[in-house]
């Protein structure tokens, strides 16, 4: 079966790693894409993390460069951790944009 290639807004922080860690080696998703704030914006993600879900940040994404949260990438599924301040906005973009968004938000 074809992977799912997923993004994940909001991927430094908490919530976003521990998306990041339930989603490495899922069978269904593969992340291809992790979003963050415009100052994390270009970075690797490996780089910039202060990786505290496991021992290890998955090697599958520690070099991937971290990009805007935005709708502009190639996938139809993302898993939103953005803060309940800044979430409703970004997710709505998402959405009106025909991204199917999964949210942690309230």
């Amino acid at each position: 079966m074809k992977k799912i290639p997923v993004g994940i807004l909001g991927a430094t922080g908490n919530v976003g790693q521990r998306f990041v860690q339930l989603l490495d080696g899922h069978p269904w998703f593969e992340v291809k894409y992790l979003c963050a704030s415009e100052k994390s914006f270009g970075q690797r993600y490996g780089d910039i993390v202060s990786w505290k879900v496991s021992p290890k940040i998955p090697q599958k994404v520690a070099n991937m460069k971290l990009r805007l949260c935005k709708p502009d990438f190639n996938v139809r599924v993302v898993f939103s951790s953005l803060d309940s301040s800044v979430a409703g906005p970004i997710e709505e973009e998402f959405a009106n944009k025909g991204y199917i968004v999964i949210s942690n938000s309230k």
